[in-house]
């Protein structure tokens, strides 16, 4: 019996630890959940592309650039369920290709959608240290406070915020002015939007007869060299560059519409000839979604406003260069046009000393730096060799990027310049002087554009007069849609059209102490402070955290690199940390 008894105490021992083991883990996790971090799903798409709410994942089927187009509307937001309504198209940013999405796709599967990244947030970064500003934060909803929002973190308490032109100026207590918010370079890297994969173009576009959108700039260059040349299959310029002149690469933003895809379709002639460069938009593929109360409904082309209603001049560009027999006056240049005015990096390929310029009339160099020559800089090149290049002009600095090292030079403007035919012809170039040189993996981003929309105002998503624009002229009516999407082509390709460009109003919004103003990377689809009416800000004690990092987009139904199905297969490739 006592044997039995024995027997019979241990294995309530061995359950009581079990018990007491879960127990403690339980009470481990919560204690974590509560004060540590916790998993949060992204609902809609408000961050996008940096965090995707609801959405489709779509890889072109003309260029083979991937893409997400929104899919929010599928699904209640607050009960998750179907709503009734079915995404059946979205737009490539790549080559403006409208593609159907639903079971519109002839033979082809219907194109699923995603739930939203799920990501991690540290509840108690903000017990630790304040907050700062373009953070990404999850705060709880100023007008009923049970629901979490998700936003970039732009103003800071005792601030008045300012969106003007897409930028944020900042004006801070006591101050007299509104100085710029820069962004730090991982930051700018983290929101950069894409417009142009110079890998993946549109193999059926070119075939066609539609133009490259970087070409030679100028005439054949002198000194026995030659000018760039392209390598369409590799997807590679190369050039002979003389050390007596400077061989200009160059970019045009020209963007096939709705009309040169359907003739392509169709199998009729496109007036190649007649393609015009046009002003970088604040364009977002994301926002292109286009929905139905059937899946099966034909795609129609994207609204006007869905094709970018306004200028963006902060730009960026990136390649990889291969340099060969480089003379001792070699160099590379890259050069990005804003309002006119030219932001310069010239690289000696020697040396691998770098220098940032402006050029132009109302620009002038941040010379406040502690170095004798503030706009010099080190960089690794040495002669023959290859690199990975990156040059942005955002927030009123000059960011240069080799090999990963970034060196960045601010400036100060005297006013808001407007697009000129500069920014049409050649908003970017890359000149190379005294070596052979091959460019490759050429790629263009925008910057974010933050749009002032007045939340009185029932027209699109705007910062501009309305009455004073193009637009105005647009009388609503049966072909009202088609006529206004032909309109945005048509002007962003028309200098004399520009003017209205100019009569940007601005929005400001006052902040005091413990209170903090937030916006959505997706300017044009962001329900954020802009348009809360009870309050604009969101109090200190609503703030639940900081997001930290990406721990499960949408899973893969696929194993990576085949076709073979694996439902659920981790999608390790876009897990990421949230800058």
């Amino acid at each position: 019996m006592k044997a039995a008894g024995k027997e019979s105490g241990g294995q309530i021992g061995w359950l009581r630890e079990v018990v007491e083991a879960v127990a403690i883990a339980l009470v481990l996790a919560f204690l974590f959940r509560s004060f540590e971090a916790e998993a949060f799903v992204i609902p809609t798409g408000s961050m996008a592309p940096t965090l995707m709410g609801r959405h489709k994942d779509v890889i072109c089927d003309t260029c083979g650039f991937r893409f997400q187009v929104g899919a929010s509307e599928e699904v209640d937001k607050l009960t998750n369920r179907p709503t009734g309504s079915w995404v059946i198209g979205g737009t490539c940013p790549n080559c403006r290709h409208t593609l159907p999405l639903g079971s519109n796709r002839s033979g082809k599967p219907t194109t699923p959608s995603f739930k939203g990244d799920r990501i991690l947030v540290s509840k108690y970064a903000y017990h630790l240290a304040e907050p700062k500003r373009w953070d990404v934060v999850v705060f709880k909803y100023p007008g009923g406070a049970t629901t979490n929002f998700i936003k970039r973190l732009i103003g800071l308490p005792n601030e008045t915020v300012r969106i003007f032109h897409g930028d944020i100026l900042i004006k801070k207590q006591g101050d007299g002015e509104f100085s710029i918010a820069r962004k730090p370079p991982k930051k700018i890297l983290a929101v950069l939007q894409p417009v142009y994969d110079d890998d993946k173009p549109s193999r059926i576009l070119l075939e066609a007869g539609w133009p490259e959108r970087w070409s030679n700039d100028g005439s054949p260059v002198a000194g026995g060299g030659s000018a760039w040349r392209l390598d369409a299959a590799q997807r590679e310029w190369e050039c002979r560059a003389p050390e007596q002149d400077i061989a200009w690469l160059r970019y045009r933003h020209i963007v096939p519409d709705w009309d040169v895809w359907q003739a392509i379709t169709e199998g009729r002639p496109i007036a190649a000839a007649s393609a015009k460069p046009q002003l970088i938009s604040d364009f977002v593929s994301y926002n292109t979604n286009e929905s139905e109360d059937t899946p099966f409904a034909p795609v129609s082309p994207p609204r006007g406003d869905q094709l970018g209603l306004h200028w963006v001049g902060d730009i960026a560009v990136e390649f990889e260069v291969e340099l060969e027999n480089v003379q001792s006056g070699g160099e590379l240049r890259v050069e990005l046009v804003k309002g006119g005015r030219v932001f310069r990096a010239v690289i000696h390929a020697v040396s691998g000393d770098a220098r940032l310029e402006a050029v132009g009339d109302g620009v002038t160099l941040d010379t406040q730096q502690q170095q004798s020559d503030p706009a010099s800089f080190a960089t690794s090149f040495r002669g023959a060799g290859r690199h990975l290049v990156r040059l942005a002009n955002v927030d009123d600095q000059l960011v240069l990027w080799v090999d990963g090292k970034a060196s960045l030079l601010p400036y100060h403007r005297d006013a808001w310049h407007g697009p000129t035919r500069a920014d049409l012809e050649r908003p970017i170039r890359i000149g190379a002087r005294g070596a052979d040189v091959r460019v490759r993996h050429l790629k263009v981003f925008r910057d974010i554009y933050y749009i002032a929309h007045d939340a009185r105002s029932r027209s699109f998503m705007h910062d501009f007069d309305w009455s004073e624009s193009p637009y105005a002229q647009v009388i609503w009516s049966s072909d009202a849609m088609e006529r206004f999407r032909r309109m945005v082509a048509e002007v962003m390709s028309d200098p004399e059209q520009w003017d209205f460009f100019a009569t940007a109003h601005s929005l400001e919004f006052d902040l005091k102490d413990d209170q903090f103003f937030v916006l959505g990377d997706n300017s044009a689809q962001s329900e954020d402070g802009r348009f809360w009416t009870k309050e604009h800000f969101v109090r200190r004690e609503l703030l639940v955290g900081k997001a930290l990092a990406v721990i499960w987009p949408h899973a893969l139904n696929h194993l990576p690199g085949t076709s073979v199905p694996f439902p659920l297969f981790p999608n390790f490739g876009d897990m990421r940390i949230v800058r």
